[in-house]
């Protein structure tokens, strides 16, 4: 996608009443999206969310299409990749779900073909819980997997530093934007992962500040870039167990810690435990004939379908 067409995007999704779907659904409609700036009379008829105003705003489109195109040019000469949804680079897995037109990369996107496990852990992960997860997570990257979690405190933390301390192999989902280091104290560790190979991604724009929804978002985008995932620990609520939740609905491979550990918080730990979805993991080579196990049974349902 060249930059206009991205810019088309960006712009669409400022309409209002249209949101990520919608203006994929609109940008695809003709041969040519920039058609729409037309705003053929059609579309009213075509959409049940178009109406006269929108068909308006449409044929007004212009300065706004200008204005994003100068503000992607300022971006990329910042060292930002702006991937849109039709894009080689694209991951595939995040074109289904959440499938946001937009994506903003600071780093190495090359990471993204690469598989994945994703990491989330409570804030509060006790010094044993960030002591394994930063171990766990050098062994997967030793085993050619890339570390995926949101940079935050805690067991997200000690997850990117044990996978830049083996083989710089990380991707730090925000729920900011990519020159918004959330949390502050975490700046000097997302510039050390840039410089070492990763990679900070992004469902928002550059400048975005932090916002509660904005986490429910990078937590899905977590789970679609993960092959499997492993939750440190929880108390049983808030984003840990929103991720498990997410991932669970995904059918996707789940580890947690041995409960011999004693990691803290546990709370949730023990429900997690409790599901037929989740294996209980003592190293990286657990998860590797998890998925290994999961493939092979994936590949005799393709076979006998």
């Amino acid at each position: 996608m060249n930059t206009s067409d991205k810019a088309l995007l960006a712009a669409l999704t400022d309409l209002s009443g249209i949101g990520d779907a919608r203006a994929y659904e609109l940008y695809t409609h003709f041969d040519d999206p920039f058609d729409l700036l037309s705003g053929p009379e059609s579309l009213t008829n075509d959409f049940h969310y178009i109406d006269n105003t929108t068909v308006n705003q449409l044929q007004s489109l212009d300065d706004t299409l200008e204005a994003y195109r100068q503000r992607f040019a300022t971006y990329e000469s910042e060292g930002i990749t702006i991937l849109g949804i039709d894009d080689t680079q694209y991951p595939a897995s995040v074109r289904t779900n959440p499938a946001p037109p937009l994506l903003y990369a600071k780093g190495n996107v090359e990471l993204l073909d690469e598989p994945a496990i994703g990491v989330s852990g409570s804030r509060d992960t006790n010094t044993t819980g960030k002591q394994w997860i930063r171990s766990l997570a050098a062994e997967i990257v030793q085993d050619e997997f890339v570390v995926v979690s949101g940079g935050a405190r805690g067991a997200d933390t000690a997850a990117h530093r044990g996978a830049i301390e083996a083989d710089d192999s990380t991707i730090v989902i925000l729920g900011t934007g990519v020159n918004v280091a959330y949390p502050p104290e975490n700046e000097s560790l997302f510039e050390q992962i840039i410089d070492t190979g990763g990679l900070l991604l992004s469902m928002r724009p550059p400048d975005a500040q932090p916002t509660s929804h904005a986490f429910i978002d990078r937590n899905e985008l977590i789970a679609a870039l993960s092959d499997g995932m492993v939750f440190v620990a929880t108390d049983g609520s808030g984003g840990t167990i929103a991720q498990y939740n997410i991932a669970s609905e995904l059918d996707q491979p789940l580890f947690v810690p041995p409960e011999t550990l004693n990691i803290e918080p546990s709370g949730g730990l023990s429900t997690l435990r409790s599901s037929n979805n989740t294996t209980s993991i003592e190293g990286a080579s657990n998860i590797t004939e998890a998925l290994s196990n999961t493939q092979s049974q994936q590949m005799d349902l393709d076979d006998w379908t």
